[in-house]
């Protein structure tokens, strides 16, 4: 059994404390991530806006799951996602205001939830796909992944026929994971958080322990898309850094594949470098650990006047060593 004891964040998805009764009633505090296309300020949001799901919305996308459009619906847009270069977001789904009113607008709301769930899935599969690639890493450098969660909604919800038939109760299901919780701060309020060190000479070595961590990532074969200082959470106790928030994750192995099928005219674009240079300057190019160090050093800088002596990997000689075919530590 679990009890939500508070709820953190809910951007892209909610993010809450719970507790865990055992059997044997011994109690286990963790963090339960839930991917819900019904819930998230950043996920729902179109033009700047917060588009608050309504139970009319909702019945409307029941309909459309009731009448099997989803489906054909969900393989035109990963066609889409295949092969164009910008795909649409969830929000392009919908009827677009200056154009006049809509001779069917339900017809864009449905297609904006089904997308929605469709992102969702994603955003499950990348997040339980980085923690799986970075097993021993798992309580040093990001949180230990203790389970992944599939939860059923209530009858009262969603008819009882719709939840019974495999074909559709897929799309009721909202599927979560449960992780270790860190009990203290976020590394972007190290300087102002009650829990953080009052010895400022910690801040340098607490944000030299992320960037590593960054790194440590990175040489595991995943490059974060969102990373910032916000997204590591540092323990009250030992002050270690993790990261968390591996929703968004570009991985080694899928992008090698992916230049696998390049045309000879991109390879000549792309120097005809071999995958791991390809990767390690793709990793130059996103700057995970500059995005973490730099942006804290700037911070502290400006707010308390302190500047940190952070120490960077050579990202340069990262790729000249790729090229050089020597193993990139």
């Amino acid at each position: 059994m679990a009890f939500i004891v508070e709820t953190f964040d809910i951007t892209m998805s909610p993010v809450m404390k719970v507790t865990i009764e055992d059997k044997s009633g011994s109690n286990h505090r963790a963090v339960l991530k839930l991917y819900d296309r019904r819930f998230g300020c950043d996920l729902r949001d179109v033009l700047g806006k917060h588009a608050r799901l309504t139970s009319e919305d909702e019945a409307i996308f029941q309909s459309f799951v009731e009448r099997g459009e989803i489906g054909p619906f969900l393989q035109e847009l990963e066609e889409q996602q295949r092969t164009e270069l910008f795909p649409p977001r969830p929000h392009y789904q919908l009827d677009d205001p200056s154009e006049g009113p809509s001779e069917d607008p339900s017809k864009g709301q449905a297609r904006y939830e089904a997308a929605l769930w469709q992102a969702c899935g994603e955003l499950y599969d990348c997040e339980t796909k980085a923690y799986a690639r970075l097993k021993d890493v798992q309580g040093s450098s990001i949180p230990r992944l203790y389970a992944h969660v599939r939860l059923v909604r209530f009858p009262a919800d969603v008819p009882q026929d719709l939840l019974q038939d495999p074909q559709t109760a897929r799309y009721f299901e909202i599927k979560g994971i449960l992780l270790q919780l860190i009990p203290g701060y976020n590394l972007r309020n190290i300087h102002t958080s009650p829990l953080g060190p009052s010895d400022t000479n910690m801040w340098s070595t607490i944000v030299q322990s992320a960037v590593d961590a960054a790194h440590d990532i990175n040489k595991r074969g995943v490059i974060m898309e969102d990373c910032q200082p916000r997204n590591v959470m540092v323990d009250q106790h030992s002050h270690s850094p993790f990261l968390i928030d591996l929703a968004q994750c570009t991985f080694k192995d899928d992008l090698i594949e992916l230049w696998g099928t390049e045309n000879e005219e991109e390879e000549e674009e792309a120097e005809g470098w071999p995958p791991e240079v390809k990767y390690w300057d793709l990793v130059r190019s996103r700057g995970n650990h500059c995005a973490i160090g730099a942006v804290m050093t700037k911070r502290l800088e400006n707010d308390r006047g302190i500047k940190l002596n952070i120490q960077y990997p050579n990202c340069d000689k990262l790729v000249e060593d790729a090229l050089e075919g020597k193993q990139v530590v």
